[in-house]
């Protein structure tokens, strides 16, 4: 049996598509059958040569949801102690951390100093699909979490990087409080999902985005922010004060107890920072590339007694989390899975284009 991956040739190259002959799993390792394959933001920055990689082909990709084809030899144990078996459906994390670093040893394995992803692998060596831009994938069992009965693969493929990713955000600041006031800048892939989480723990929310798209702004309000607000229509200065008298009414002080940033652009953060309030906290999830710098001024910071949290990676037990809340909120899954737009792996390059476009809210890849 012959499956198709995707393979990234460098920079703004065309992806190449190859055909590999399917093999048994190694010892320790899955195989699965695509299901769901996203293009995380992430992969998008690899593309355009944002995010550095090895001078080989790879087969890029990191939020595959798969069908358990079959196990290798060796106890088939998922990352959170789940049994494997065949039929299975599980969701494939690349991340490998050293557990021999200071921040693994002190359980702070989602800033690794030797982090390591499955994928970095010659496409060229067997067993060929490393990567989730790939109708099969070879996993190890430790780097799978099995989707419970309760969560459409279809629903969880919305966010299987953004939604662990915002919760280890938010466990680092403290978590999120009920009547609290939270501030989302960006409503790409990673803000949809700040907001439905904010929402679900009680928080007002207030969310910064784009309505250029018609869809995006949609989907936006069918989560039900409490205000939207268009940074295209309204100056910083007009947000401010905008968010100010909100925080005022709520009796929240002189901002927003909570701001997240999700945009990723770089002139956000000191929007961000300006609309905290005294001993706010500022998550920082969305900074994922190096899109230059910003002047801040440094004495908000001292005077205000702010928190920033810095957020790049996230664990396994967020993966748990992420399925848990999707469990919980079977009316979000029904909301989540309006955001995806698949192609075919074979359609690579339309699917790329798409998501560094815009265009589409949430691009995958699905089986045929």
């Amino acid at each position: 049996m012959e499956k198709i991956c995707a393979v990234f040739k460098g920079p703004e190259k065309p992806f190449e598509t190859r055909s590999y002959t399917v093999t048994a799993p190694q010892a320790g390792t899955a195989g699965l059958k695509l299901i769901i394959s996203g293009i995380c933001g992430t992969d998008v920055h690899i593309y355009e040569g944002r995010l550095g990689m090895p001078d080989m082909p790879l087969v890029l990709g990191h939020e595959f949801i798969g069908e358990i084809d079959a196990l290798g030899s060796g106890k088939a144990i998922d990352a959170l102690g789940n049994q494997l078996h065949p039929g299975d459906k599980a969701i494939a994390c690349v991340a490998v951390s050293c557990g021999k670093c200071i921040n693994c040893l002190a359980g702070e394995t989602a800033s690794c100093l030797a982090f390591q992803v499955t994928y970095l692998k010659n496409a060229d060596e067997p067993p060929h699909f490393h990567g989730g831009f790939s109708e099969y994938l070879y996993s190890p069992f430790a780097n799978l979490v099995k989707l419970p009965d309760e969560v459409d693969p279809m629903a969880a493929a919305a966010f299987p990087c953004g939604g662990p990713t915002v919760i280890r955000s938010c466990a680092y600041g403290g978590g999120l409080k009920s009547g609290e006031l939270a501030v989302i800048q960006g409503n790409g892939s990673l803000g949809l999902f700040a907001a439905a989480y904010a929402k679900a723990h009680g928080c007002k929310v207030i969310m910064i985005g784009s309505a250029s798209n018609p869809e995006r702004k949609q989907l936006t309000l069918e989560l039900q922010p409490d205000h939207f607000l268009d940074f295209r229509q309204k100056s910083e200065e007009e947000i401010r004060n905008f968010i100010l008298a909100e925080a005022s009414s709520l009796g929240r002080g002189d901002g927003a107890d909570v701001v997240i940033e999700t945009s990723g652009a770089a002139e956000a953060f000191p929007l961000g920072l300006s609309l905290l309030r005294t001993r706010g906290r500022y998550f920082v999830p969305g900074q994922y590339s190096d899109r230059g710098t910003v002047s801040i001024p440094p004495h908000l910071i001292t005077f205000k007694a702010l928190q920033i949290f810095g957020s790049g990676q996230y664990t396994m037990a967020d993966i748990g989390t992420y399925l848990d809340f999707l469990t919980a909120h079977p009316e979000l899954q029904a909301i989540f899975k309006k955001l995806l737009r698949c192609f075919p792996v074979s359609e690579v390059n339309s699917a790329i284009e798409a998501a560094r476009s815009g265009k589409a809210v949430k691009t995958v890849f699905c089986a045929k």
